[in-house]
């Protein structure tokens, strides 16, 4: 959780430095809890009756910070203390004594992730933030890159008119090996685009390939994407829908530019 809150550029102090601060001097603790504007603190405790956890939380309300507790048991001393309490019921660890941290370490976990990315969402743009804070690795590749960095561009974009039939569309497909046929006029307009995937089910129809052209049977205002469109932004426009797709046109003015893969940003980001 702290981790991602310092991804996040959120504020925040990790619990060992407020028990450092509790053990050695109250008037530490309430001058820290100011200076780190801290608002909520989260309580985690399996049994809900940890000493220090509880003591601890005793003292944080009387500082005007309100605390989420997390406990298995409802009814806790804990709970009971807590402004907002929530209880997460854990069967049993996986020891079959029942005594080793295990199930209740993976459920804190789970919690701490989802409270971290409720906080994420109230506090504003999380992908804005996240650049500044990671712009190295897999994350800060998708992020930061951009589109017409990794794009098939110029020759390399395969591309027919309406007017070729698909004898000459598989062709381009073949020849590409993309997986997408950019249908364009002569002035290099996007009129609709054709996919490996359209030609095969073509292809288990009746129609003959060469009566027909692409114009015919090509997929009109296709999903595209802008070359300053980060990598990011454009692998949600083809995973997050109900049929996901794995290549995209790239337009400028509806003009097509580029064409870019799923597997070129997966690419970028290794």
């Amino acid at each position: 959780m702290s981790t991602l809150m310092r991804y996040l550029s959120q504020p925040h102090m990790i619990s060992r430095v407020l028990q450092k601060l509790w053990q050695s001097d109250l008037g530490s603790l309430g001058s820290s809890l100011v200076k780190w504007r801290l608002h909520v603190v989260v309580a985690f405790s399996k049994s809900g009756e940890t000493p220090e956890v509880v003591h601890l939380v005793r003292l944080i309300l009387g500082y005007g910070v309100k605390v989420v507790s997390i406990t298995s048991r409802a009814h806790t001393t804990l709970g009971q203390l807590a402004t907002h309490s929530i209880v997460v019921p854990i069967v049993h660890e996986l020891d079959p004594q029942n005594l080793l941290p295990t199930a209740s370490t993976t459920q804190a976990l789970i919690m701490a992730d989802l409270l971290s990315v409720a906080a994420a969402q109230i506090n504003g743009n999380v992908v804005r933030r996240l650049q500044r804070t990671h712009p190295h690795g897999s994350i800060g590749a998708t992020l930061m890159r951009t589109v017409d960095e990794v794009m098939h561009s110029g020759d390399l974009i395969p591309h027919c008119s309406a007017e070729m039939t698909l004898n000459e569309v598989v062709a381009e497909l073949t020849a590409s090996s993309l997986g997408i046929v950019c249908i364009v006029d002569s002035g290099g307009r996007l009129e609709g685009v054709l996919t490996d995937g359209d030609v095969r089910r073509l292809a288990g129809s009746s129609i003959r390939f060469e009566d027909i052209v692409a114009g015919e049977v090509m997929t009109r205002n296709p999903v595209v994407v802008s070359p300053s469109d980060s990598l990011h932004s454009a692998l949600q426009v083809m995973e997050n829908r109900d049929r996901q797709i794995s290549v995209v046109p790239v337009v400028v003015n509806e003009r097509c530019v580029g064409v870019v893969r799923v597997h070129d940003i997966v690419r970028a980001q290794m």
